[in-house]
């Protein structure tokens, strides 16, 4: 048990100390004009939805490790709670149906919570990671038609696909 609490405590120093920036690149991006392209690290769908499923498992894969186990060490310490509120003896009286389910509804808003903060993340990290690399493209697939008369008399119609690829 303790060289596994010594593995988690270097991992989570390790962690520290790379450089997840976000709470000053969060200034730095206008988020309304984001939209995901293809080669972005973080989907912002799926890190929502790991942070919905587990809070702060979003956060964790997107490099900001602690506020992850911020969000991870709320989901946990309201879940004991929640867990002692039901063992308790008098676990029928009426203070305890409320307050186990103001816990509820505290987990539940901690996992709403963690999700749109993932989303935010990703979209940031995202942002930051296409001003690192500054390669980006565009493509787009458009319908060709056209029309030649080779031999004045012989109209012939072309049909196909123009492919255009721009790099930024």
């Amino acid at each position: 048990m303790k060289i596994l609490a010594l593995i988690i405590a270097g991992l989570i120093i390790l962690n520290l100390m790379t450089d997840a920036q976000y709470s000053i690149n969060k200034t730095k991006y206008d988020l309304k004009a984001y939209h995901y392209q293809y080669g972005d690290p973080f989907n912002p769908g799926v890190m929502g939805f790991a942070s919905f499923v587990i809070p702060g498992l979003g956060q964790i894969l997107e490099g900001e490790t602690a506020r992850g186990f911020g969000f991870f060490g709320g989901f946990v310490g309201l879940n004991i709670i929640k867990y002692r509120i039901r063992k308790r003896p008098f676990s029928g009286s009426f203070s305890n149906v409320i307050s186990l389910n103001t816990v509820r509804w505290v987990l539940g808003g901690l996992h709403l919570w963690s999700l749109f903060d993932a989303i935010h993340v990703a979209k940031v990290n995202n942002m930051v990671f296409r001003d690192q690399v500054k390669t980006t493209f565009n493509f787009q697939l458009l319908p060709y038609v056209g029309s030649y008369d080779y031999f004045k008399f012989n109209n012939e119609v072309s049909v196909g696909l123009t492919l255009l690829i721009n790099f930024q």
